[in-house]
């Protein structure tokens, strides 16, 4: 992945001013938001785009909020508020405000242009019926009071008026959106470059802890999102049984019988198309409901007589979320009819597994 490199100066700079924020880099995220200003967000130039679909709104709507016109970059830095008093910031919080006006449309963006592949993370408080939304790349993705304002009504893991968790993972031209976990969005369109921004809108909205982090792999990670039912095949051999679940960003797979063979419960992600003769690496966290719990890691192919492919490693759990790691190189692969996962039948068990990575080792 790599940054706009003409925004380097302003990078640095910007690194250097947020280097004192207690949360300005939490496992390889780097903050945008120091806590204590306004520092690195600005207005933006409304573009031809915006005024195109402005100019639709209010045609369709005579009663459509206002939705003010920028002419010119605004900048913030050093400033606990922007002029019009639309976004403040104390206690760590951005807050999006009421304007006295009422209800009206606006839009505060970083001033990284951001291009190649990386994960937003941030918390939000919505009050009641309150609609915002947070830009990706340019591209607004709804950040509301789901249960009342919708369009994500049936969550269950939503806290009302409460501070909820947002994770927007960018793969390419397209983005897995999750709210404590839950999924909103899995293939969420967005630019190929542009800033991440705030929309304020109606209702009072709060953010903070506003991280970015690169994420070279995303872009080639072989394998399917962890945490969809779809993306996985159990297989129940004979006398053992088992059955999976999604839980927020992990997915756990439970055996509940055993069978005379270790591989009579299997999980795995399959017509994978793997490379003869090219080095891969395998990364992902995982734990189980008791320590020294064993699984079998491997890459087979997907057809008789099922052959390993050069990754058939044990792998020993704990009851908290370690990472494992693994480097292998295909041999004897078959095209686009590879598969790779867990054994699982070794004892009766809960696995839980998160942030799956399939890539090709650097």
């Amino acid at each position: 992945m790599k940054f706009n490199l003409s925004l380097l100066p302003q990078l640095l700079l910007l690194a250097l001013l947020f280097v004192d924020s207690a949360s300005a880099q939490t496992d390889g995220f780097d903050s945008i938001f120091n806590g204590k200003d306004l520092t690195g967000w600005s207005y933006l130039p409304t573009t031809a785009a915006q005024k195109k679909g402005r100019a639709r709104w209010l045609s369709n709507d005579p009663k459509a909020p206002a939705w003010p016109i920028v002419e010119s970059k605004v900048n913030f830095n050093g400033k606990v508020q922007s002029e019009d008093g639309r976004f403040i910031v104390k206690d760590e919080v951005l807050t999006v405000t009421v304007p006295e006006a009422g209800r009206t449309v606006q839009m505060l963006y970083s001033d990284i242009e951001i291009e190649g592949d990386f994960i937003l993370e941030l918390e939000f408080r919505a009050s009641k019926n309150a609609d915002s939304g947070v830009f990706v790349r340019g591209r607004q993705l709804q950040c509301r009071d789901f249960p009342n304002a919708g369009p994500y009504k049936r969550l269950k893991k939503f806290k009302s008026e409460d501070w909820n968790k947002l994770r927007i993972a960018v793969n390419g031209e397209t983005a897995l959106c999750t709210c404590n976990g839950e999924v909103l969005e899995e293939r969420f369109k967005v630019p190929k470059k542009g800033p991440v921004g705030i929309e304020g809108d109606r209702g009072k909205m709060e953010y903070r802890n506003i991280h970015i982090k690169r994420v070279d792999s995303v872009a080639r990670n072989i394998l399917k999102p962890t945490n969809r039912i779809g993306s996985w095949i159990l297989e129940q051999k004979d006398e053992g049984t088992g059955s999976m679940r999604v839980d927020g960003d992990s997915i756990v797979f439970t055996t509940s019988k055993t069978g005379s063979k270790v591989w009579h419960v299997q999980a795995f992600q399959a017509q994978l198309n793997l490379q003869e003769g090219v080095e891969y690496t395998v990364s992902f966290e995982a734990k189980a409901n008791r320590n020294d719990s064993v699984v079998l890691l491997q890459a087979m192919v997907n057809e008789p007589d099922w052959h390993n492919i050069g990754l058939n490693e044990t792998v020993v759990l704990a009851k908290k979320f370690e990472k494992h790691e693994f480097t292998f190189t295909a041999e004897k692969v078959a095209d686009k009819k590879n598969r790779f996962g867990f054994v699982l039948g070794t004892q009766t068990d809960d696995v839980t597994v998160r942030n799956l990575i399939l890539r090709q080792a650097d």
